[in-house]
Parts: C-alpha cells; sequence; structure tokens
C-alpha cells in the first residue's frame, strides 16, 4: 500500500486553523487544503514556512469560513503563487480575489455542479457539495499513487443545503470532520433539542435570540424555525439580511424544496430587518442575529438590553474564549444547544463504515484520534 507524505500545519486537536499539505509527485512538490486561522490565537495562522509555500502548486478551498480560508491573504504575501481551488460562492463569500484560480461550480450551467471531478497537471481532484454552507466541498485527491479525502466541513443530514453524499469511496487517508466529537445523537434529535428549548420559552412569553455566524447555518435555522413554529413573528436583524441576499444568488447550494418553500418568507423578512441598536417598536418572538460572538459593540448590548427584558438566547455554535456569548453562558442568561452543521461522531462513524478508507483523522476538535482499518 503506498502512504500518504501528509503534513498537519493546524486543524487536527483544534478547532480552527484547518491546513493539510501534502506531498505528490516529484520530489517538492505539494498541494494544500485549506488554509485556515485560529482567531481565538495571539498568533492564528497555520505554522507553515516560506519554503513550504514557495512549494505549493494548489490550495484547495473547502469553504468560505475563516477556520478554513482566512490564512489566504498570508499566505500569497508569504510565498504562495501556485492555484487555488474553490467554488465560485467560496470566493464570493470570502471575498477572495485571486487571479490564478481554478473555479468549480462557476454557473447553473455547469454540467458539473453537484459533483464531478478535474485533471490539474498529475492530480485528479473529485469534489461534492458538504452540506455546511454555499459553497462547500469535500475533494478527493489522487496522484500516481495514492488517493487522500478531505470531508471539509460535512453534514449530509442538512434540512436546507444540497448535499452530494460520500459513499462508496477508496482512500488511504482521509481526514473527516468529527466537530462534534463527544456527540452521539443523530442530526434529527439535536435539532428537535432545539425546538423543544425555543418552545419552553414561547410558551412562557418570552422572546429568543439566536447569534448566528454570517454564512452558514442562520439560513438552516430559519428554515428550521419557520417550519416548526409557523404562527411566530421570526425576524432577522439586517446584517443576516445583506447576507442572506449574497449566499442566494447561486440557489443549486440548497435543497430544492425548503429553498421553494423559504424564498418568499425570507424576502419578506429581509424588508422587514431590524436595525440593533435603532428604535424599532416591531416586536418578534424569535431572532436571528448575524454575529455569532457578538463582536459587534452595539449587538452585544442589544442582546444585553434584551435579556434584561426578558429574552432567552440561544447559542449553537463554537463559543469564543472571553467574547460577550461566553459572558452570557458563565452566567446563566444564555443556553447552549448545539446545531448540527457539522458531523457528530456518530456521523462520522456512519461515514466510515459507508466508505472504504484505511487511515482516518477526525478533525476540528481538541482530542488527537488516529483510526486505521485492515
Amino acid at each position: 500500500m503506498s502512504t500518504v507524505k501528509l503534513r498537519i500545519k493546524g486543524g487536527y486537536g483544534e478547532h480552527g486553523r484547518s491546513c493539510f499539505l501534502v506531498e505528490y509527485g516529484r520530489e517538492g512538490h505539494c498541494y494544500m487544503v485549506d488554509c485556515g486561522i485560529m482567531d481565538t490565537d495571539p498568533y492564528p495562522y497555520p505554522s507553515v514556512t516560506r519554503e513550504e509555500l514557495e512549494k505549493v502548486d494548489y490550495i484547495f478551498m473547502t469553504h468560505c469560513h475563516k477556520d478554513h480560508s482566512g490564512a489566504f491573504s498570508y499566505f500569497v504575501e508569504n510565498g504562495f503563487s501556485g492555484i487555488l481551488v474553490a467554488s465560485a460562492m467560496t470566493l464570493c463569500l470570502g471575498k477572495i480575489q485571486y487571479q490564478r484560480t481554478h473555479i468549480l461550480c462557476e454557473s447553473p450551467f455547469d454540467p458539473v455542479c453537484g459533483g464531478g471531478d478535474i485533471e490539474l497537471g498529475e492530480l485528479r481532484a473529485e469534489y461534492g457539495r458538504s452540506g455546511h454552507c454555499p459553497g462547500g466541498l469535500w475533494f478527493k485527491i489522487t496522484d500516481e499513487t495514492v488517493r487522500a479525502f478531505f470531508s471539509g466541513d460535512y453534514q449530509e443530514d442538512s434540512l436546507f443545503y444540497a448535499c452530494d453524499a460520500v459513499k462508496n469511496q477508496e482512500a488511504e487517508l482521509a481526514v473527516i470532520d468529527c466537530a462534534h466529537n463527544h456527540i452521539n445523537s443523530p442530526a434529527r434529535e439535536l435539532r428537535e433539542n432545539i425546538t423543544v428549548r425555543v418552545s419552553r420559552s414561547l410558551a412562557e412569553g418570552r422572546s429568543v435570540i439566536f447569534p448566528v455566524p454570517q454564512y452558514g447555518r442562520g439560513l438552516e435555522l430559519f428554515y428550521m424555525l419557520k417550519q416548526a413554529f409557523p404562527q411566530a413573528a421570526v425576524c432577522v436583524d439586517r446584517g443576516f439580511a445583506d447576507c442572506a441576499g449574497e449566499m442566494l444568488k447561486e440557489t443549486w447550494w440548497y435543497r430544492e424544496g425548503p429553498l421553494r418553500a423559504m424564498q418568499h418568507v425570507l424576502a419578506d423578512t429581509c424588508a422587514k430587518a431590524i436595525i440593533p441598536g435603532q428604535k424599532d417598536e416591531r416586536g418578534y418572538d424569535i431572532l436571528l442575529l448575524a454575529d455569532t460572538h457578538l463582536k459587534k459593540k452595539e449587538n452585544a448590548i442589544y442582546v444585553r438590553e434584551a435579556v434584561l427584558r426578558g429574552s432567552d438566547i440561544m447559542v449553537t455554535g463554537r463559543v469564543k474564549c472571553k467574547s460577550p456569548v461566553e459572558q452570557l453562558l458563565e452566567e446563566g442568561t444564555a443556553f447552549r444547544c448545539h446545531f448540527p452543521h457539522h458531523q457528530s461522531r456518530t456521523d462520522m462513524e456512519k461515514m466510515i463504515n459507508e466508505n472504504r478508507f484505511h487511515t482516518i483523522l477526525p478533525f476540528h476538535n481538541n482530542e488527537r484520534d488516529i483510526i486505521v482499518r485492515a
């Protein structure tokens, strides 16, 4: 069996800074999968030298989130001059401008959107939608002798995002999303936990605020909440509305039925978006606020004032150290409910069982597990 020459530069044993460097073909040639930052670290970048960056022929970018893409400009400034391989949506949402790009899924008429393969010199890359966010992809990259699979951030059981399920793939190495490493519940059960908690708050007369990232689980949460609480006033802030407009430019990243059901409702909701800090007499039962860590001062103040009025705050993702969200959790004025925008341990094990991977590295968590299968 051939061996994948992998150098882990970030993302393994930590949640963030995803960056994997693989040697291939002729000596000294490398490709990289993702180039993220760890925004809670004083030095947020992956541990990649200028000499290594100068030898990277390709960077395969799985999606736009900063923990997978945030170091790209820094890498260009420090020696990378190869080809960036990503979806058009990832480049758009990540605000990435770079001349040497190979764009995947460039238009809705692209016959390989929703899964395909490309030849890049000595490499062949298969890819498909990962179900995590618009523009999100998984990759299987093959050189002359070995195959390496990278899931990116993956969720096959997304309510809203389309996913090209990874099944019957073979690879010597697989780097697989397992961000929810200590959660064994399936995605359906995690979503039910959230709706039960929201239902309790609404029954007790309390509104609920969800701080969410600009691009990602917010749209799926909006869809889920509108389905679960059709009579509730579900509102969004101006930042959420602006981001939703960008994300929905390319509709093939979404499941057709849910998208069709939501487009009119979302357009009407976004037209009435709330601007925190400005006087607004409109009430809401549920508010989605596009500031996952409450970094903006006006949003942090707005949420504090809402808590004093009796609102509940629901936290559905990673919590940044020393952020206003962490303070709310410590005070007991916010509640933690995991949303399945990543894989759980159960999800990862299902993926492993449905494919033929030899060595598996679960990433996006604080463990350093290695799984080897015969």
